[in-house]
This record gives C-alpha cells, structure tokens and sequence, in this order.
C-alpha cells in the first residue's frame, strides 16, 4: 500500500525533535518533554493534498506548537532509508507559520514564554 495524502492533509517526514548539533560542534540537547520544548518544530514535507496549493514536497515547513499529530512508523519505498521506514506526522495547513525550500541551518527553537525562576533561603 502506498502512503498517500488527500484533501488539505499535509504528511511530513524528518521532524526537528532530536539534538541539535551545529557547524561549530556545539551539541544542543533536545527540550523534549520540558516547558522549554514547547515551541514551534520545522518538518519536511513529504506529500501534500490536492488542496494544498502553496505547499510541496521536498519543502520544510515551521509549524506552531502542537499542530502536528504524533508521529507513526510507516514503510514506503519511496523513504530514503535503509528499510524504507521513517516517522510521518500530519501538520494542519492552519499552523504553518513558514517554508523555506532548503533545509533551515542551525535554527534553534526558544519558547519565550518560559520564566526560570529559582527559590532561593538566606
């Protein structure tokens, strides 16, 4: 069976949810699973619906926090892997907030609404 998108579904592939590391060697940890980590991810398109015109594979989209379903484990042979396996997650057309046809560069994700605060006893 073949993975296929319909009406406005957008289905990508290689979501920014690991460590990050960058040309300068820094190694960032991921924010997964902390407040930290809630903030708007870049994934790749890998298939668009008919109704989606403004989007197309091969593209990375920045999507807003939490429009994007989890992601599950699909073989396809059209993945560029080993096993043609990879994670696909479905992104709402509505939380797109940019595209960009090269794969961003040392983007790091900041949630600005995070506050750090510190009890401290004298």
């Amino acid at each position: 069976m073949r993975l296929k998108a319909i009406g406005d579904k957008i289905l990508c592939i290689n979501g920014d949810f690991g460590d990050l590391k960058t040309d300068a060697g820094l190694i960032i940890k991921s924010t997964i699973g902390t407040s930290e980590g809630i903030t708007p991810r870049w994934f790749q398109v890998f298939e668009v619906g008919p109704e989606v015109d403004w989007l197309k594979s091969g593209q990375w989209v920045y999507v807003a926090y939490g429009r994007w379903t989890e992601a599950i484990v699909l073989e396809d042979e059209r993945f560029d892997t080993e096993d043609n396996r990879t994670k696909v997650w479905s992104v709402e057309p509505d939380g797109c907030l940019a595209v960009s046809d090269e794969k961003p560069e040392e983007v790091l994700n900041f949630n600005t609404e995070t506050v750090h605060a510190q009890k401290k006893v004298y």
